[in-house]
């Protein structure tokens, strides 16, 4: 009763104080001679008392820490922070369905047939290579198809398990390695190896390990079957008929390069299905009692690396302009801020011509010197440029020597994989109308490319009032369409 009545007067004292702080913020007339940084007051309504309450009982904490600002988590959620170009997964085929041991059993019925059906195999796992899909970052890192069911009487055989299909971007390539094992895993693996090398395990008990694990008995029937000479001949038989398909089994390495548009491929297969007790069935042997379990899905340590494929590149030292000439000749939006590293992960954009042609180009991250040397994420960046059929050199032309850019771009393609900078190749000026040392670098550029034989052309632009935007993107397809027509001819 007492602590009923307590509760009732903190409830009014709670109300008490939420009138009085309302009644105080009406009153209270703000005047310009008022502190700048005491924060005010606002209106509450009945469903903020349990806030009031939580500060009453702790006084120590700071308001800023407890009320968070939803917008501030809003804007921290950035997207760019999802995308992810290497990964590595574990895949796992589905484990195939028992098979089913069974009879027809039918009134004043002794001696009957076998009826029970095969399990299913298990599920494939699938990529799929999708155009739609830019990352990987929707890619799970431990990836199981699901299981066969088992087999029932009748002669009901287990339905298969279905098959995962996972999308991953076009343009990825996926290579199998050994996983190195860790701390855990060689701790069990050095167990389980002085249990097998123990001397009280026996022949007998391994052999019996093995059984649990390839066949299914009939009800009190496990220790009959093993004595059984019928048994005995069934398990030489499978034993056979394993040693026949292990050929067929051992699988290379995976090397698939995943750029042929909705291509699909199978990276783990499921185990097959379990054997029913009619599959031992024998002019002498009319009712076994044992069938087998499904066997184990392929199991694969995967690398998944995602190269964009794209026309045309956007090649540039940060800061240069590639996200701001991106957005003037195409459909894409990227992050654009007047501090490098802006973009810290490639976007694609799609060029529309007046006559429905079409060609994409890729926005690839600033590179800085010693980039060949994954020096700031440059093996991240150069790993997008090596799909790309034309490279377009970003270069500010209103820097003191815009050229030694260049030649600091060169560079580092051509360390990081020699014959790159062979590609065709188109240079545009940005930021050409910024001042006349923009206009004075132009006729030196162009000197000096004359002078290196290089037959590259120069076209100074401004992305940012879309200056001279039409011309490049003339060029621009003039050159990818050649590189077209050389790839169709055979």
């Amino acid at each position: 009763m007492e602590s009923h009545v307590q509760n009732i007067l903190r409830k009014r004292v709670c109300f008490v104080n939420l009138f009085l702080r309302i009644q105080f913020h009406n009153s209270r007339n703000f005047s310009i001679n008022d502190n700048a940084d005491e924060k005010p007051i606002f209106l509450v309504g009945q469903h903020d008392i349990a806030i009031i309450k939580e500060c009453e009982k702790d006084n120590d904490l700071n308001n800023d820490e407890r009320v968070r600002d939803q917008s501030i988590q809003y804007k921290l959620r950035d997207k760019t922070r999802q995308f992810t170009d290497f990964i590595r997964v574990v895949v796992k085929g589905g484990t195939g369905g028992d098979g089913c041991v069974a009879f027809n059993r039918g009134k004043f019925e002794s001696k009957v047939p076998p009826s029970g059906g095969n399990g299913g195999r298990g599920g494939n796992v699938i990529f799929v290579a999708s155009p739609n899909h830019s990352s990987l970052h929707s890619v799970l890192r431990t990836i199981n198809a699901s299981r066969g069911q088992n087999g029932k009487g009748h002669m009901q055989h287990g339905s298969a398990g279905k098959n995962l299909i996972i999308p991953v971007p076009l343009g990825t390539i996926v290579r199998e390695f050994v996983p190195q094992p860790n701390k855990n895993q060689l701790e069990k693996v050095d167990y389980e190896g002085r249990m097998n090398n123990n001397e009280n395990l026996d022949e007998e008990t391994k052999l019996a390990k093995k059984r649990a694990k390839t066949w299914v008995h009939y009800p009190r029937y496990d220790e009959k079957n093993t004595l059984n000479s019928f048994f005995l001949e069934a398990e030489k038989m499978m034993e056979e008929e394993e040693r026949y398909n292990r050929p067929f089994k051992t699988e290379e390495k995976l090397n698939l390069d995943l750029s042929i548009p909705d291509a699909q491929y199978v990276v783990a297969q499921g185990g097959s299905g379990g054997k029913g007790n009619p599959h031992f069935l024998t002019n002498a042997n009319r009712s076994p009692k044992y069938a087998t379990k499904g066997e184990e899905g392929r199991i694969r340590y995967l690398e998944l690396e995602l190269k964009t494929i794209a026309d045309a590149g956007l090649v540039g030292l940060p800061n240069a302009g590639k996200s701001t000439f991106l957005t003037a000749v195409s459909n894409a939006h990227p992050k654009i801020a007047p501090y490098p590293f802006t973009t810290l992960n490639p976007y694609i954009g799609t060029v529309d011509y007046s006559d429905r042609f079409q060609l994409t180009i890729a926005d690839i991250p600033g590179l800085i010197q010693g980039a060949h040397k994954n020096v700031g994420l440059g093996h991240s960046f150069l790993r997008h440029i090596e799909r790309s059929k034309v490279l377009v050199y970003v270069i500010d032309l209103s820097k003191n020597k815009p050229w030694e850019d260049w030649n600091s771009l060169q560079n580092e393609l051509e360390k990081y994989r020699s014959g790159l900078t062979k590609r065709p190749s188109l240079i545009v000026a940005n930021k050409a109308d910024i001042t006349e040392k923009a206009k004075k670098n132009l006729p030196i550029f162009e000197t000096i490319l004359k002078e290196k034989e290089q037959e590259i052309v120069i076209v100074p632009v401004s992305a940012k009032y879309k200056k001279n935007i039409v011309k490049v993107t003339t060029l621009l397809r003039q050159i990818v369409e050649k590189v077209r027509e050389k790839e169709e001819l055979p």
